[in-house]
């Protein structure tokens, strides 16, 4: 396609934006609706292609269906020249492969941000019934407001689908798809979680965990190989984060996240200090791993050792008939013996008080020789000295002084005693002291390119003053910190500290002028002043003067950024070939009729010297007869 051409009668190409295999992409600008848009074209070699054909209509079928504002949203799309063309949303920034090369290595904050973005374009796919199949980074837009969207569904296909085509070729990118579908088996939405978790790998460690020399080899890792840990490549990743990988690329797509809200629901809490502890995920499915297999009993088995276990003896029946023996010859006995009872018992009586009467003197002997009994002060709060001093007053020995820092006591001031306040000891116990080092200083840290919400909390949370300013930025995504008033490496007192962060808002805008009939000079000059790119073509025009506007791709008063381009049309003035050539057209056509009215002329003078001729005939005829007639009238005298 060349530059400016018009597709649609209505979307003219700007730029090109890549090649791919079965379409070529390029920037539009819609004359109608006067925005920028994404035209995916079909290549011209491709179009008679059904299978091609085919996967271009389903991905405006599938894109069409699903709307979101991660998911590419589709415009318009028809036919030009026998070749399909599917018109988006133009989405300023790059794919996020390139996102990774450029940014690694990227905050786990940021990482997070962007792949919920994407499980939520993803989840309303998935209720929509559509499996995307070929999720991969170059199919994730990142925009440069930092917003993640979701392109080329071009094999997405309903619930379904399998993942191989009628040739039995694996559909989808090799170092992305899940084991069922290098498999041959069904794709569901676990196969694009399987897909996700890859990603997520790459985001934090700046490559794919399975590669090779062949697609073959590729995916035979990504069925039998183990998941590498994240944590090997930096272990200052967060457990549970590592933990959402495991999970979503589990071998068994059974033992995955049943859906992408449930990964983002598990994703949004990895930095939570709740889970700080949590042990690393192993799939309770794999019964190769260390987990134990749970193993059902069978029920005859049950039986078996049921009909086996030994039946208790009932032994109540034999004792009731020993209880029934002989009456009358026991009721003799049971007569002495209860006599017997009586004087045993008065005698236990005396020998009881006589003990406690023992004890209670033991006790009162043992007060008295005791030493008295203080309660120990509340000295917090007092100077390490004068907590001394209360001590000793009190009867008490001062005993270890440690230190430890106290964001409510001052330094060298007495935070607690042990043992505790008001507990009642011995005079002279020993009483140790925990006196104040005064707020605990801690490294402020760096916090450039991190997401100010997230930030701010975990600040605020800590005891920070906390505030920002917003600032246009073309490298920082719009919420993102741009820079910090405190330094990275200041050890500092969070609650006697104040932090202000400068907070992107995105690129800086510029309210587009009125140039029309200004001179190419006027707009050069706005666009260098103020670092945005105009491109500039030129018309013939016979109203405009040579080197002024005549046209402009965008409507005054509408706001561009640094990452668009205007498109501005210059006239050449007249064009002076075809007034030439209209010149030269009319001086001929002067020219002949001129021959034409001289012809005439000539025509008419000879007709006219005739006349003439026979005119003076006629009149010297006249003339001679008045002569005669003169010449007769004087001889008549």
């Amino acid at each position: 396609m060349r530059i400016n051409q018009l597709i649609g009668e209505r979307y003219r190409i700007v730029e090109p934006l890549g090649e791919g295999g079965m379409a070529n992409v390029y920037r539009a600008h819609d004359i109608i609706l006067d925005r920028d848009v994404s035209l995916k074209l079909m290549r011209l070699d491709m179009r008679d292609d059904e299978d091609v054909r085919r996967r271009f209509n389903n991905e405006i079928a599938a894109t069409s269906a699903i709307l979101h504002p991660n998911i590419i949203q589709v415009y318009d799309y028809g036919e030009e020249g026998g070749s399909q063309y599917l018109v988006t949303e133009f989405v300023a920034g790059m794919d996020l492969k390139r996102y990774i090369a450029e940014n690694w290595p990227i905050p786990v904050s940021r990482i997070v941000d962007i792949m919920q973005d994407i499980l939520a374009g993803i989840a309303v796919a998935h209720q929509a019934g559509i499996i995307h199949r070929d999720l991969k980074p170059q199919n994730i837009l990142i925009s440069n407001e930092g917003e993640a969207k979701i392109s080329d569904f071009g094999i997405a296909r309903a619930q379904t689908s399998f993942g191989m085509t009628q040739t039995n070729t694996a559909i989808g990118s090799v170092h992305y798809m899940a084991p069922e579908q290098v498999r041959g088996e069904a794709a569901s939405n676990r196969s694009d979680i399987y897909s996700l978790g890859i990603m997520l790998y790459e985001m934090i460690t700046g490559h794919v965990p399975f590669d090779g020399e062949t697609a073959v080899a590729i995916a035979v890792k990504h069925a039998q190989n183990p998941m590498p840990s994240v944590r090997d490549v930096d272990p200052r990743i967060p457990q549970p984060l590592e933990n959402v990988i495991f999970k979503a690329t589990a071998k068994n797509p059974m033992s995955r996240y049943a859906s992408a809200q449930a990964m983002s629901d598990d994703l949004s809490t990895v930095l939570s200090p709740n889970r700080i502890n949590e042990p690393e995920w192993h799939d309770p499915n794999d019964v190769d791993g260390d987990n134990t297999e749970t193993k059902v009993i069978p029920l005859a088995q049950i039986k078996e050792v049921a009909s086996q276990r030994p039946t208790e003896t009932t032994k109540s029946e034999p004792l009731l008939k020993e209880t029934h023996a002989d009456s009358s010859a026991g009721n003799s006995q049971k007569l002495a013996l209860k006599s017997k009872k009586k004087k045993k018992r008065r005698r236990y009586l005396w020998i009881a008080l006589l003990v406690l009467v023992f004890i209670i003197g033991g006790f009162g002997i043992y007060g008295a020789m005791q030493p008295d009994n203080v309660h120990v002060s509340d000295v917090r709060g007092m100077t390490q000295a004068n907590a001394e001093k209360t001590l000793q007053e009190d009867g008490l020995k001062l005993g270890n002084i440690t230190t430890k820092h106290s964001n409510d006591i001052e330094r060298g001031k007495v935070i607690q005693t042990n043992p505790k306040v008001d507990k009642t000891v011995a005079a002279d116990s020993v009483i140790d002291l925990v006196v104040s080092k005064g707020p605990a200083k801690v490294r402020f840290g760096d916090y450039v390119n991190e997401k100010y919400s997230t930030v701010s909390n975990k600040l605020e949370n800590k005891g920070f003053e906390v505030t920002k300013k917003d600032v246009a930025s073309d490298t920082v995504p719009k919420g993102y910190i741009v820079s910090q008033n405190v330094d990275a490496e200041d050890s500092v007192v969070p609650s006697k500290t104040k932090v202000k962060f400068k907070v992107s808002t995105g690129p800086k805008s510029y309210n587009v002028p009125n140039f029309t009939g200004k001179s190419q000079g006027t707009v050069s000059a706005w666009a260098q002043t103020n670092g945005v790119a105009v491109n500039f073509n030129s018309v013939y025009s016979d109203s405009v003067p040579a080197g002024y506007v005549v046209s402009q791709s965008m409507t005054p008063g509408s706001k561009l950024t640094k990452n668009d381009v205007l498109l501005v049309t210059i006239s050449n003035g007249p064009n002076e070939a075809a007034h030439s050539s209209s010149k030269t057209s009319r001086s001929s056509s002067s020219s002949s009729t001129s021959e034409s009215r001289e012809s005439s002329s000539s025509q008419s003078s000879s007709s006219s010297s005739a006349s003439d001729d026979t005119e003076s005939d006629s009149t010297s005829q006249p003339a001679s007869e008045s002569t005669q007639s003169s010449s007769s009238s004087s001889q008549s005298d």
